[in-house]
């Protein structure tokens, strides 16, 4: 819970350490089980170039508190981390399939759309704040993360979903 924020800059430092956190966590532990856990080489392709992405986003976090005089750290994340569990649940309940990786793509565009909601206010506060030396680097996270999105959505779409109806298709009664 917080406590009384009293300034943008107090907000801005908190909104930061929120994406510290989600953003190691992806490198720890997330997108390294949606890897190993999805069916398809397309999704593991992007996933793995995101996972790439995602150590530099971490660096670049990392930079902006070096220039804000702060240490680098986490806010604990419950959004982030009610997001993971869904992914846990995802592969817990469905079997290694179009199915599966269906259900992870929707776990994955989840977590894209916050950390764009996130990227997209972090970067507004910083050009308020004058915050010149974070603004490019929040900027090219936030496209980054635009595209991670959009392959995502791409995957589904082309491949998965259509793949997945066929599978399900017998099912639905």
């Amino acid at each position: 819970m917080l406590g009384k924020v009293k300034s943008l800059r107090e907000l801005f430092e908190i909104e930061l350490r929120y994406a510290y956190d989600c953003e190691r966590k992806l490198v720890e532990k997330g997108l390294p089980t949606m890897i190993e856990n999805s069916h398809s080489t397309e999704l593991r392709n992007a996933l793995t170039h995101h996972l790439e992405e995602t150590r530099t986003h971490v660096t670049r976090l990392e930079r902006i508190f070096g220039a804000l005089g702060v240490d680098p750290d986490t806010k604990g994340n419950d959004v982030f981390d009610k997001m993971s569990s869904a992914v846990k649940d995802s592969i817990s309940n469905i079997e290694d399939s179009p199915l599966r990786d269906a259900a992870l793509i929707v776990n994955g565009n989840l977590v894209e759309h916050y950390e764009i909601a996130t990227y997209g206010s972090l970067l507004d506060f910083a050009r308020s704040l004058g915050l010149n030396n974070a603004v490019p680097l929040l900027q090219e996270t936030l496209e980054e993360e635009k595209k991670a999105d959009a392959k995502l959505t791409q995957i589904a779409e082309m491949l998965m979903n259509p793949k997945a109806a066929r599978q399900t298709a017998g099912a639905i009664t």
